[in-house]
């Protein structure tokens, strides 16, 4: 994008990049790309010691762009040397006439135009440019405040003025001349032996940086520099002192605390631009996001092209083998069979099934579908062996909420998701339910919070969607226990589309860990018989047999009030206030009942969802494990109740002794 005024001559100044990285894979295309798009020719990226993607992410990168790659296998980051060597390497072999000695980290970005119009407007003069570095903000999640996660993609809010851990401005970075003499020093924070004067910029140039995008990322980043700081003999301690001091209290939880410091909340977020403390900067997010839209635009019309092709040929296959059937029988006597009849019936559902595909995918983008979820799913009841369609919902997801999206399937992958069922006004009591699980310990577990929405739609008009925090997941189902089945459901859906936990624990917001071995016993034993579904047998053999008024006194909508379950209940399933268990075959049975039997589901009408996934078990001809254990237990074992809890706790203090409550009570008489 350089360019000059007509009356002087046009020059482009060329810009080479150099990047010294270690396991940086989550941010590393991101910053090249970024840069490439702002002008830089050519890049010079050291990789030391990376056990990541990050040789993967630089060749796949070099098929378009002007990238050299250097392999660093010393352990001691001598980052003054490797910078320097790179840096003349800039000069001597790229032709660069500019080199900006850069972090994965940092993002550099002119107030206008590009980095090429930047450096073609300094003083010829000019030898080097210092430039001030704004950290990005990182967002506390309310009581996960360890969740918080900052990203090019995903943070427009950034210091005006930053400190490092030590509370001391941070350092600037600089952008100098080309010089096969230049020394950088450790940090990247000087160089010197550049011909010229040092130019500020006039304030027109600034790097946004993001050193702490996740937890498990930083501590990473502090456990193997850390590491390789206290290798290094030749360099002065006080060089990389913080590093050096997170790395050694490493085991002692300190980064987990500079990580609660760190973490700003909504309110603290507001101050501080109030203040003047804190600025957005959209800019790079903006770019990302621009990128992520035609990137989306052209995964939306792949993935609809590759729906239909495969739909079609199932459908094709449904058709041929339903005249099969008939054919198979003599001429002379299928006019004897009902198939001869009904032939054009049996396969009309697959022919309707693929016209409206067809229909509704013609020039919508993800949103767009996403919001037509209703008519998806009334698409899909017309031929519902269609696995393709489920798999499509799944990449649609994907490109509506990409981050949510990768979040949950993290978090959830081969773990026991325990679902917390909570409503918006309980949320604070199920975060203590939540922390009464910790016990478990994160290796095997991942606690959920499923919320509904206020204003849920009807079910026809509700969408496809996600908002998932690490914690918290809220889905756009109606936050009313006679909305409770669609709460669930819903979430039960986005769990098999979008995941592969090892099982699903629905408990109420009501209980507690009681004891962390019996529970996790129960779970094995659960999973040692391979078991889709597990939980206390409750029904009876006839509907009418069945308590009826079990929603009365808890519904938001009076005229639900008035009515019993207007539909079968089946002869038997898992109590849902005592608390279930689903393995993937349950998940998906109840996955498959929410897109199949959209109607079920509309039907106003109170649901009881353990109920409803008592039927969805039936129709896959699954298995009910009962895992009752005596008439006094009101929860799956090692777990309790709050109110159990509090009435034994009550009992404890009436059955005490008199004067044990307070041993020094009357001893003065």
């Amino acid at each position: 994008m350089c360019s000059r005024p007509e009356t002087e001559p046009l020059t482009c100044p060329k810009l080479t990049m150099t990047l010294l990285v270690r396991n940086e894979a989550d941010i590393l295309a991101d910053n090249i790309r970024f840069h490439h798009a702002m002008g830089v020719s050519s890049f010079i990226v050291m990789d030391n010691l990376s056990t990541d993607a990050t040789p993967e992410i630089i060749q796949a990168l070099s098929q378009d762009l002007d990238i050299e790659y250097l392999h660093q296998p010393a352990d001691d980051y001598n980052q003054r040397e490797w910078v320097t060597a790179m840096a003349r390497k800039a000069a001597a072999e790229h032709g660069a006439d500019w080199v900006i000695n850069n972090d994965a980290d940092e993002f550099w970005l002119p107030d206008s135009g590009d980095l090429q119009d930047f450096c073609a407007s300094l003083p010829e003069a000019a030898g080097t440019v210092i430039v001030p570095r704004h950290n990005a903000v990182v967002p506390a999640v309310p009581g996960a405040l360890l969740a918080g996660r900052c990203g090019p993609r995903i943070t427009e809010l950034f210091e005006r003025e930053s400190c490092n851990a030590e509370g001391q401005p941070l350092p600037r970075k600089v952008l100098h001349r080309a010089s096969a003499t230049a020394e950088v020093a450790q940090g990247s924070h000087r160089v010197s032996n550049v011909p010229g004067y040092a130019s500020d910029g006039q304030g027109r140039i600034r790097i946004l940086h993001y050193p702490c995008r996740a937890l498990a990322q930083y501590k990473d980043k502090i456990r193997l520099g850390g590491a390789a700081y206290a290798r290094n003999t030749a360099l002065p301690t006080r060089a990389g002192a913080i590093w050096r001091a997170q790395y050694e209290g490493l085991e002692r939880g300190a980064v987990e605390q500079f990580w609660r410091d760190l973490a700003l909340a909504p309110e603290e977020q507001e101050i501080g631009l109030l203040r003047g403390d804190l600025m957005r900067d959209g800019r790079v997010a903006g770019f990302f996001q621009q990128e992520d839209r035609c990137a989306a635009r052209n995964a939306l019309l792949a993935a609809c092209k590759d729906l239909l092709v495969h739909s079609r040929g199932m459908a094709d296959e449904f058709a041929k083998s339903q005249a099969e059937l008939i054919a198979r029988v003599p001429r002379e006597q299928r006019w004897e069979r009902p198939m001869y009849y009904n032939l054009r019936f049996a396969v009309r559902s697959a022919q309707a099934h693929l016209e409206q595909l067809e229909v509704l995918t013609d020039g919508e983008d993800a949103a767009a579908l996403c919001a037509r979820f209703g008519r998806l799913r009334d698409v899909f009841s017309l031929f519902p062996r269609n696995r393709h369609l489920p798999a499509f919902l799944a990449r649609l997801l994907e490109l509506a909420s990409p981050l949510d999206v990768q979040r949950l399937r993290a978090d959830c992958a081969g773990k026991r998701v325990i679902l917390h069922t909570s409503c918006h006004p309980r949320l604070q009591e199920t975060r203590r339910s939540v922390a009464s699980f910790a016990a478990l310990g994160q290796e095997n577990y991942h606690h959920i919070i499923l919320l509904g929405s206020r204003d849920a739609r009807p079910e026809q008009d509700t969408g496809l969607t996600l908002s998932y925090d690490g914690q918290v997941l809220q889905v756009p189902a109606p936050d009313t226990y006679e909305g409770l089945h669609r709460k669930l459901f819903y979430s039960y859906m986005l769990l098999d589309l979008l995941t592969a936990p090892a099982q699903v624990v629905k408990i109420d917001d009501n209980i507690l860990l009681q004891d962390a071995d019996r529970f996790a016993a129960c779970l094995d034993r659960v999973a040692d018989k391979g078991a889709a579904y597990a939980g206390r047998r409750v029904g009876t053999r006839r509907h009418q047999d069945q308590w009826h008024g079990w929603h009365l006194g808890k519904c938001a909508g009076p005229e639900v009030e008035m009515r019993g379950y207007q539909y079968p209940l089946p002869r038997d399933y898992a109590a849902g206030g005592y608390g279930y268990v689903l393995g993937p075959e349950g998940l998906a049975a109840c996955s498959y009942m929410y897109l199949a039997m959209k109607e079920f589901f509309a039907m106003p009408a109170v649901g009881l969802e353990d109920a409803c996934v008592g039927h969805a078990i039936y129709a896959q001809r699954l298995e009910l494990m009962d895992i009752s254990q005596g008439h006094g237990l009101l929860a799956m074992p090692g777990l309790t109740t709050k109110e159990r809890q509090r009435l034994e706790a009550e009992r404890a203090e009436w059955e005490m002794p008199l004067g044990a409550a307070n041993p020094q009570a009357g001893s003065g008489a």
